[in-house]
Parts: structure tokens; C-alpha cells; sequence
């Protein structure tokens, strides 16, 4: 198979990306992390050549099954090696495994070898046979030498995988290798090591995703997302041509049959799916796209200068470096859905009441269930925030519950979910705080006793996620919060209300989702609705 770099495109890219290289990149820390005690590391038996390959595994404490994630390290590093994915699958409570796959990319049984597919595949086996996991969403992401990793599995890898996420991947070894020698990387000498002790453009090749075979139908049910900062290569150690060409590379063959370099600069000025010559000189050159400033599209805080996309491989060049992104967990295609007609009330503040909040997230999942949402913005456990009498649920649940049946036409509920709490800890509180339990003890006690409450009625408090003070109103609203969450909780329980924790899953990742400190994106608000969600399925029912 031909498929060689564009000549004009590396001179040029060569001639502008020469200096400020030689340290190693963040993503690519070899420093080992001290791993949570809940990540057990375990010992997985190649099939391959009967050596024992460690990982760290999770397993999901969920009753009902959850997805999979296989997150691959890079370049530089082996199992150990810190992963900053780890909170969100603790917050998430997905199964998880962090392969070795021979460790960093320097000796032969490592970089892309049949030791290292064979090693994937046995961790996801061992994660399968040991997890709790729903083998309908396998999911595998990397970033840069495991960007490269996950693209090798997405080519050579037999075992159906929902999505492959490749960050900042490395696509063509024989292209990197002069890449990394001409700014003096010390990947160009890892590359010779791991060919043997001297470079080898025909095992290069070999170990390259890029000129290896597409298997087209065993991947027609399986999503590629390629995403890469427009910077790398600049302030990164992968050129931004190793994403684009790879992605190139399966759109030509998926549409035209056609894999080779010449052929595909060929067809891509005519094919708005494809990325020209002209595009890729533009983002090398420009490392922006004049177009896309006006544009709205984004990843999270992240300006999207390029997006293509074809049936289930996609593209996304966004404003960053040789990176994964904090969020990445969120962009993959997890969809479950529960189709009981449930009949749920919800009682919040302004996380439950906007748009993609987590009352809507919760109504994805029940997409048959009648959910009446009462939450409204401002609201508070029972204080009146800056004198408004209205946001007062202690005052008023009488009268959102009545209007609440009425909205129902009578139909009993299966569950009432309340989450309030936020506006409690504002400054203006700060001096009442020990009302808080109280108030909410009151509160509850009132749901509880009123009609709408029948003894087949589940009763959920959420607590508040926690606060990032960012405006003068929460300023050590964060403090007040963690100091009430155990009164919170016990207040609940003595009540025979389930507590449901949505503050301990977020600890140290809100400000991925909430840029304010407090409301956070739809993806952030998922992660409550799944605490939720996992309470309503594993907790008796009919408990009152």
C-alpha cells in the first residue's frame, strides 16, 4: 500500500517547527501516580506469549451494568503512570482498565506490536469477565502514544468496540521518526529501539495505523473520533498532519477505495468531507481558521477550527496543543436508557430547572417517564435569597406540591426527588448556617405528610454539587457547603429519605463543567443524574 507524507507539506511544516522541543510534554509524564486504593492493579496473563501483563482495574459498584472504559498510556509511560481520567470514572462509576501493553515505546514488543494488540485484547477480556460491564459500550481513548495505541486497536483489533477516541494521535512511525530527529526529540531514539536498535522504514511502516490494512466491515458498528490541538507541533511533539492524514486516509478508502497520498489530494478540493492540501497548509501555517472565529461551535471552552466527518469517523481540530482534553469522558457515546412509565416529581434550584440540567438528563434516560419539574432558579432550602419570599421552598412546598397533582391528574408518584441546598450557603446565610438542617428536616417532613406522598412513593434529597465561589455572593459558599453535607445526610436518613451524594463524585472536577462555579454543561449535569438514576435502581422499593 502507497501512502506516503506530502512532500511539500513536511518540508514546509519541518522549516516552521524546529525549536522548543526537547522537553517532555505533559501528557507524556513518566512519573508514576499513587492510584487510588479503589483501582486495584492486577495481573492479566498474555495470550500471547503467557507473560504477566499488570493493569489497574475498577470495577463498577453498580448493580446494573455499566460501560467500559480502556484507557491506553502514552509514549513514555507504562500502567502506572498517573491518569487524569480517573476522578470522572470514580464520578460516573464506569468500569475501567489501564492496560501496561509492554510499557513505554522502546523495546520490540512495544510500539504497535502484535504483543501490544494482543494485550489490549486481553485486558478487555480480563475487565469483561471481572466487571460489571454492559458489552454493548466498550469504549477505548488514548492521548498521543495512546492516541497511537488506540488507533493501532481501532485497525488491528478484533472485538467489537463501540468507540475509539484518539487524542493528539501518531498515525505514521516512519514520518514521526524524521519529525522527532529534526527538532531532537528522543522519540526518534524510543522508534529505533523499538525497530530493533536502528531505523527501519519497512517495520515502521509495519507498526504504522496508517498504512495498515482498514477492516471496513468489522468496524461498520464502531465510532472513530480523531481530535487534535491545532498548536501540537508547535508547542506539542505530534504534527497536526498525523491526525488529518489518518483521518483522510479511511474516508478516501471508505468512499473511493482509494488509500494512497496522491490519490486522495486528488479528490479532497472537490469532497467537503475530506481535508485538502490547502486546508492543511492553512493550519499549519495560520494554526487558525479566519472562518471559524465568527463560528459557534466548540468543545466545552475550546474554539473547533475544523470538524469533518463521514457515517462514524470523525475529526475535530480544536484551539489547544498535544492534549486530551479534562472533559474527554463526556464526548464518548455512552447511551443507556430504562423505559418504565414512571411517574417522578422534581423539586430543585437552577441546576434542575435549565435547560440540559440534571432533571433533563434524568428524562434521557426515562425517556418514558412523566416527570413534573417544579425546580426553579434561585430557590433555597428555606431562607428568603435577597428577600424573595417565592424562593423559599419551606414556605411554599405546600403550594408546589398541590400544583404538582394537578399536573399529574392524580396519578401517584413513584418518586419525589429533591435537590436544593445551593442557595443556602450564600453569604447573606452565612451567619444561620445551623437553620439549614433544620429547615430541611421541615421541608421533608412536610413532602413526606402531604397527600401527594402515597406508601409506594420513593422519597430522593440529591444534595447540592459542590461551589467554585466565583461572584461575591458565594464567596466561602465551597467551606460552608463541605462543613453541612454529613448534617445533610443524617437529617435525610433520620427522615427516611434516600440521600443521594452529588457532592463527593464532583469534588475536583466541577470546573471541567461549570464555568461560573455553579451551573454547570449538560455533561456535567449527567453525572448527577447518574448518581440518581443508580439510586433509583438499586434502592428496595417501596421504601417510605
Amino acid at each position: 500500500m502507497k501512502y506516503l507524507p506530502n512532500i511539500a507539506l513536511l518540508s514546509l511544516f519541518l522549516s516552521i517547527a524546529k525549536v522548543g522541543y526537547t522537553q517532555e510534554i505533559a501528557w507524556d509524564n513518566t512519573a508514576k501516580s499513587k492510584w487510588n486504593p479503589v483501582f486495584q492493579e492486577v495481573s492479566i496473563p498474555s495470550s500471547q506469549d503467557s507473560s504477566n501483563q499488570q493493569a489497574y482495574f475498577f470495577k463498577s459498584t453498580s448493580k446494573r451494568p455499566q460501560p467500559l472504559i480502556i484507557s491506553l498510556h502514552t509514549w513514555s509511560g507504562d500502567f502506572r503512570q498517573a491518569d487524569p481520567l480517573t476522578k470522572e470514572i470514580l464520578a460516573r462509576n464506569w468500569n475501567y482498565i489501564h492496560p501496561d501493553f509492554r510499557g513505554m515505546n522502546r523495546t520490540p514488543k512495544a510500539m504497535g506490536s502484535p504483543f501490544v494488540i494482543s494485550d489490549i485484547k486481553d485486558a478487555i477480556s480480563y475487565a469483561v469477565k471481572q466487571g460489571n460491564v454492559d458489552t454493548s459500550e466498550i469504549h477505548i481513548i488514548g492521548v498521543s502514544g495512546g492516541g497511537f495505541a488506540t488507533l493501532c486497536a481501532y485497525m488491528q483489533l478484533d472485538y467489537p468496540i463501540k468507540s475509539f477516541s484518539a487524542w493528539a494521535p501518531i498515525s505514521n512511525i516512519e514520518a514521526w521518526y524524521w519529525e522527532s530527529l529534526g527538532r531532537g526529540q528522543k522519540y526518534a531514539a524510543d522508534i529505533a529501539a523499538a525497530l530493533g536498535g536502528e531505523f527501519n522504514a519497512r517495520e515502521a511502516r509495519k507498526r504504522s495505523p496508517l498504512f495498515q490494512l482498514y477492516p471496513k466491515q468489522r468496524r461498520q458498528n464502531s465510532a472513530l473520533y480523531i481530535y487534535e490541538g491545532i498548536h501540537d507541533g508547535y508547542t506539542g511533539s505530534v504534527p497536526i498532519t498525523q491526525a488529518i492524514n489518518m483521518y483522510n486516509r479511511l474516508v478516501a478508502e471508505q468512499k473511493y477505495q482509494v488509500s494512497n497520498s496522491d490519490s486522495i489530494s486528488a479528490i479532497a478540493p472537490s469532497d467537503q468531507q475530506l481535508v485538502s492540501d490547502r486546508e492543511i497548509i492553512d493550519l499549519l501555517t495560520k494554526r487558525t481558521v479566519p472562518t471559524a472565529e465568527q463560528g459557534t461551535k466548540s468543545l466545552f471552552d475550546r474554539k473547533v477550527y475544523l470538524e469533518k466527518q463521514t457515517d462514524n469517523i470523525h475529526l475535530t481540530i480544536f484551539e489547544g496543543t498535544h492534549e486530551q482534553l479534562p472533559q474527554a469522558l463526556a464526548f464518548i457515546p455512552v447511551h443507556q436508557q430504562d423505559l418504565s412509565h414512571y411517574q417522578i416529581l422534581t423539586i430543585g434550584d437552577s441546576n434542575g430547572e435549565i435547560k440540559g440540567g440534571w432533571v433533563t438528563q434524568l428524562g434521557h434516560y426515562f425517556p418514558n417517564a412523566n416527570i413534573i419539574n417544579m425546580s426553579s432558579s434561585g430557590r433555597s432550602i428555606g431562607f428568603d435569597p435577597e428577600g424573595v419570599s417565592m424562593a423559599n421552598a419551606l414556605k411554599h412546598i405546600d403550594s408546589y406540591l398541590t400544583e404538582a397533582k394537578a399536573k399529574s391528574l392524580k396519578h401517584p408518584f413513584d418518586y419525589i426527588i429533591v435537590c436544593l441546598g445551593t442557595n443556602d450557603t450564600k453569604v447573606e446565610f452565612k451567619d444561620r448556617q445551623g437553620e439549614v438542617p433544620k429547615n430541611l428536616a421541615a421541608l421533608l417532613t412536610k413532602i413526606k405528610k402531604h397527600g401527594i406522598s402515597t406508601k409506594k412513593t420513593r422519597l430522593l434529597y440529591v444534595s447540592p454539587p459542590p461551589i467554585v465561589p466565583r461572584n461575591a455572593k458565594y464567596v466561602d459558599s465551597d467551606n460552608r457547603l463541605a462543613d453541612l453535607i454529613a448534617q445533610l445526610k443524617a437529617t435525610t436518613s433520620a427522615l427516611g429519605f434516600q440521600f443521594v451524594d452529588a457532592y463527593h463524585p464532583l469534588l475536583g472536577i466541577l470546573d471541567y463543567y461549570a464555568a461560573d462555579g455553579l451551573h454547570m454543561s449538560a455533561a456535567g449535569q449527567a453525572i448527577v443524574a447518574a448518581q440518581i438514576i443508580t439510586a433509583i435502581e438499586e434502592s428496595p422499593k417501596h421504601k417510605h
